[in-house]
Formats: C-alpha cells, structure tokens, sequence
C-alpha cells in the first residue's frame, strides 16, 4: 500500500513550466508531454496541463524531460482555473512562461503552422492524432451536419431531427456533438 509510505519526490521538486511526462506502468511513460502549471505542496499534488485537460497529478507518477530532445509540450499557456491553491502557486513559485524566448523555424509548410495552430515538428503520435482527428471530421462530422441539414429542409423540429439522426450516429459520435450540432444549426 503505497499510501502508508513516505513520497519519495517532493511535489517542491517541479517549477512552473516544467515538462513533465506520466509513467503508465513501470517502464513506460506517455508519448505526450505535459506542462506543470501549479505546485501544491499542502496536498502533495502537481497541476499539469495535459493535451485533453488539467489534471491534479502525483509526483512519484511524472518525470521531467528536456522539451528540446522530446519536442514542446502542447500546452504553452496556463489553461487551469483560478483558485486559491494556484493563487498561491504562482505568488511563491512564479507564473507559467508564456514562451516568447522560443524562436522557430521561419519554414512554413502550411498555414495553420505559420498561425501556429500545429507545431513545426510533430512527433509520429502527433501526426497520428492529427489524421484520426481530420478523418473524424471530414467523414463523421461531414455526413451528421448534411443529414441536420436534411432535416431542417424538410421544416422539422429540432428535437425531431434530434429522434431522427440519433439512432444513425448515436455509435460513432457523442451524444454532446449531436446536441450541439443540431443547436447550432437551427440557431441560424
């Protein structure tokens, strides 16, 4: 029981800013990075601001990495929520460095990267991702708005279109895309 033993890393061990990266067992840790947004040594917690959310993390679980060998963390910015604990974090500890000292490459190979929306250098999961999440989009995404569309020509109610397209992408999307889809076109 893990619980009943002395930490063996001090959550005072990570600065914010930090990259971090969680072991998932005991050889092998996530292929993404990670940014330490805030340090809370009263719970004995890390803040780390992952690509999907900002989680309260165990030290003893992360390990800090050298973004120039691993490439940046996705996270570049705070995206936590205000909060005592973070108040407090960033007065003794410092704010999340918004990352203006990292100069680029000028190369650009497509618009969204000179905006900066997708980093220069992508890792092989980074790429991976990126196809999974275009292929979502134009296929599933794609069909349920024409089918929306279908539906509102055809002067139905939105909870109706809702009883008609549910059954059909009910599998493959959330129920949340489906509501939101179906709002946002009839709000027009």
């Amino acid at each position: 029981m893990p619980a009943l033993f002395p930490s063996m890393v001090a959550p005072e061990s990570f600065r914010v800013g930090d990259a971090v990266r969680k072991f998932i067992n005991d050889r092998n840790v996530t292929p993404f990075l990670g940014t330490v947004t805030q340090v809370v040594p009263s719970t004995y917690k890390v803040w780390v601001q992952w690509p999907t959310a900002n989680t309260q993390e165990s030290p003893e679980d992360l390990i800090k990495v050298n973004p120039a060998f691993c490439g940046m963390p996705t996270a570049i910015q705070d995206a936590g929520y205000d909060s005592y604990e973070k108040s407090l974090s960033e007065r003794f500890r410092g704010a999340l460095p918004q990352r203006t000292d990292i100069a680029l490459k000028p190369s650009i190979i497509s618009p969204a990267m000179s905006m900066g929306l997708i980093p220069q250098r992508m890792l092989a999961a980074d790429k991976m991702a990126l196809r999974v999440a275009h292929t979502f989009a134009t296929t599933v995404v794609d069909k349920l708005v024409d089918s929306i569309v279908e539906a509102k020509e055809e002067n139905l109610s939105d909870l109706q279109t809702y009883n008609r397209i549910y059954p059909k992408f009910s599998s493959i999307c959330s129920d949340h895309i489906i509501r939101s889809s179906i709002q946002r076109i009839y709000a027009q």
